[in-house]
């Protein structure tokens, strides 16, 4: 995403919660493989995930943003990870993604595009056939506020407004299902109610220790059917 103060400060919160990120980053890697391209790396959180998960896979981490970028090559440097500025909607920046990739996945990055359907196009044309796209955004738009507003979200979306913008390529929708459910009401609390413009550490430092218990309610009661952020698998 593009710089913005409480955008950077709400990153730095959620790459010292280890124990989140790495729930979260458990949704989308079984369907990742092979080469793998992450949109909107930010400070390189889930890209040391992949690096971890798949050691031996070629690794393209981008973000739009080029003070990010460069903080991605401090940290990633040598040619076993590329780090690319490509903004989500313009296609000539895709042109720097060569060979075609197997696998992609953005988490909260569509919401930040203008044109969602053009941004998911984009990515289909540099994936294999057969490969997969996976996609993180925020649900429900009664839940827009500040903290939204303040990080550059033009949206949250339902099933039907994700799917609408997918029904504008050529992707095969393999899956959809939510994530998060504990954070629906710490949400739209701070965002709603108490006007708050970033994420900060206290709070989500006290969610991470209720995640051992989210993992059992999500998965088995809840069955990934209500949650703050919405998840699809998209397929060439």
């Amino acid at each position: 995403m593009r710089y913005s103060p409480d955008g950077d400060a709400t990153l730095n919160a959620l790459d010292g919660a280890d124990r989140f990120t790495d729930w979260m980053f458990e949704q989308v890697r079984p369907w990742l493989g092979g080469s793998i391209l992450e949109i909107g790396s930010g400070k390189g959180t889930y890209g040391r995930k992949v690096r971890r998960h798949f050691p031996l896979s070629r690794v393209i981490l981008s973000d739009i943003d080029p003070g990010y970028v460069a903080e991605l090559r401090r940290e990633f440097p040598g040619s076993e990870v590329q780090a690319l500025r490509i903004d989500m909607e313009e296609p000539a920046d895709f042109r720097q993604v060569v060979p075609p990739v197997d696998s992609a996945f953005a988490l909260n990055v569509l919401e930040h595009t203008r044109d969602d359907g053009r941004a998911l196009r984009n990515v289909y044309e540099v994936l294999r056939p057969g490969g997969r796209l996976v996609v993180l955004v925020p649900a429900h738009p009664f839940l827009y506020g500040a903290i939204d507003r303040s990080i550059g979200h033009t949206r949250r979306y339902t099933k039907k407004t994700l799917l609408a913008a997918v029904g504008t390529t050529s992707f095969t929708v393999r899956r959809t299902f939510y994530f998060n459910a504990l954070s629906l009401v710490g949400w739209y609390v701070a965002g709603r109610v108490l006007k708050r413009t970033s994420v900060s550490a206290g709070p989500v430092n006290a969610y991470v220790r209720l995640i051992p218990v989210m993992r059992f309610v999500e998965k088995r009661i809840l069955r990934q059917k209500v949650g703050m952020s919405l998840i699809a698998v998209l397929q060439k």
